[in-house]
């Protein structure tokens, strides 16, 4: 059987019907709650298109048939790069709209406690080399694969940025960041110093750029590793100045009175 070529176009089509009901939920939002900025609007139009894009593109179709490196590059977008964006694309009026709307459910779904714990499991699990390879075979696992990155980076992201249905202290939120980067990283050091590769599926693809699979793999982990060092270390230097304004803000306070 012949396979597609690189620069040809593969579809999840799912994502793209996601990224359009996304987009009209926001107008929604946007027509009956509260009008966002041009830069916020800008964000969550972001995150759409990080949802969608490298889900229905040629990237997919290196992902599903050369390079593990491709594949874990559309995982971070999707996973690391489009929550954030979509949450903070949104203004507090219409995350508490959102919460509302959300009741109990979501405000069980983003405890800390509870959220932390399912992201990590969801992101180990799904790049455990049995689930990668049997998705990877069968379109439909492929696209659980996806929708529970996808989600799981949502719910993680929403009581970072979101005060309700639960506020998190400053103190707290960086707790929760900083336990999330440690507990994260253990999956990309592995792919960079593994000496052999962890997936059959890419073992058998045909080679691209002159990458062995188990280089793809290492270049793979370097990206991974590359990209949540960036996410995060950004997301805790905003809150570590946002903690010391805080404390600044509480000693003036105290001088004042």
């Amino acid at each position: 059987m012949s396979v597609a070529a690189p620069s040809s176009f593969s579809f999840e089509p799912l994502f793209f019907a996601l990224a359009v009901a996304g987009g009209y939920g926001y107008w929604r939002l946007a027509k009956t709650v509260e009008r966002p900025s041009g830069f916020r609007t800008f964000l969550f139009g972001l995150g759409l298109v990080l949802v969608a894009v490298p889900l229905n593109s040629p990237l997919e179709t290196i992902a599903i048939h050369y390079l593990l490196l491709v594949h874990l590059l559309q995982n971070v977008m999707i996973a690391d790069w489009a929550p954030p964006l979509l949450v903070l694309g949104l203004t507090p009026a219409m995350r508490a709209a959102v919460a509302r709307r959300g009741g109990r459910w979501l405000a069980r779904a983003t405890r800390p406690r509870l959220v932390l714990p399912f992201w990590l499991i969801v992101w180990y699990g799904v790049h455990l080399p049995g689930f990668y390879d049997f998705a990877l075979r069968h379109p439909l696992f492929l696209n659980v694969e996806h929708l529970l990155l996808l989600a799981a980076g949502l719910l993680f992201w929403w009581p970072v940025f979101s005060e309700l249905p639960q506020h998190l202290s400053t103190a707290l939120k960086l707790a929760y960041l900083g336990a999330a980067y440690v507990g994260s990283a253990f999956l990309s050091l592995a792919l960079i110093f593994s000496s052999s590769a962890f997936y059959g599926f890419y073992e058998a693809a045909p080679r691209l750029w002159g990458l062995s699979a188990q280089k793809d793999q290492n270049l793979g982990g370097i990206l991974m590793n590359g990209e949540q060092m960036l996410v995060f270390f950004a997301a805790l230097s905003y809150f570590l100045m946002r903690l010391l304004s805080e404390e600044e803000e509480a000693q003036r306070a105290l001088e004042g009175r």
